[in-house]
């Protein structure tokens, strides 16, 4: 991993400061990229972290990080849209074709039924 930067730079007109990665390309010359967001950026003016900054974070751990909130929070994955939509029709069409298969038992016994009854009585 190429080594990390404070940078200062212009975004939306106003200054801000942003970490940033300086890459270095094959022809000799280098961009700016900014890891957390994926954009480029054009530096005014840049200085290099120090060392001592990412060994602490390599070694953070404790009850005070747990409780620190994420910048970027993980999304627990969910079923899409489609999925949910998908199984609800399901469980309709399923509850639709038993409730029509019922009926049909129903006249289907209501019949059989009746014919013997018609035929007990003669």
């Amino acid at each position: 991993m190429n080594d990390l930067y404070l940078i200062l730079h212009k975004v939306h007109g106003e200054p801000a400061v942003d970490v940033a990665a300086r890459i270095y390309l094959s022809g000799g010359d280098c961009i700016w990229w900014i890891p957390t967001s994926g954009h480029r950026a054009y530096p005014l003016h840049f200085q290099a972290l120090n060392p001592e900054i990412r060994r602490s974070a390599e070694a953070i751990d404790g009850a005070r990080w747990q409780a620190l909130p994420d910048h970027y929070p993980r999304i627990e994955p969910r079923p899409s849209l489609v999925a949910r939509l998908r199984a609800r029709l399901r469980a309709s069409l399923t509850a639709w074709v038993l409730r029509e298969i019922w009926k049909v038992r129903a006249k289907r016994d209501v019949g059989k039924a009746t014919r013997e009854a018609t035929q007990a009585a003669n």
